[in-house]
């Protein structure tokens, strides 16, 4: 069976979502915070296989001018075979074109290059557990 990509949330099992971003891995995270932050964005892509959740990403957007893409996810399974693009191409068709912030994880910034993104010097963070951030590479301290 071909992999399949929607938007379709009603369909989720948040457990098993966050179950993807911790395997991917982007940290542990609670089903319902999971819930929150997919069922709260301007676009979702959920990428399955046989039926089964393997990988995911969403965005925020204001709907004309600015964007930002998250929590795009792979189980490591079935990285590197082009889903992770394919979640962001999916995500991108439905953005505004303007300009779009991303965020990564530190030693993912070459796929995102290959995929049309520059490195900001510029943005900026607050963040309620900004020590983690710095720990896990995401800060130049």
């Amino acid at each position: 069976m071909p992999l399949k990509y929607h938007s379709d949330a009603s369909a989720i099992d948040w457990t098993k979502l966050a179950d993807v971003i911790e395997r991917a891995p982007l940290g542990k995270r609670d089903a319902l915070t999971v819930q929150r932050s997919f069922t709260g964005s301007f676009a979702c892509c959920f990428a399955e296989k046989d039926g089964e959740l393997i990988g995911a990403g969403r965005a925020i957007s204001d709907g004309a001018t600015n964007s930002a893409i998250f929590d795009v996810v792979v189980v490591p399974e079935h990285q590197g075979q082009g889903i992770g693009k394919s979640i962001v191409d999916y995500l991108l068709s439905h953005l505004p074109e303007r300009s779009v912030l991303l965020v990564s994880v530190p030693r993912q910034e070459a796929f995102y290059r290959k995929l049309g993104f520059r490195k900001l010097k510029t943005a900026y963070l607050r963040h309620s557990d900004i020590d983690r951030w710095i720990r896990d590479g995401y800060i130049e301290n």
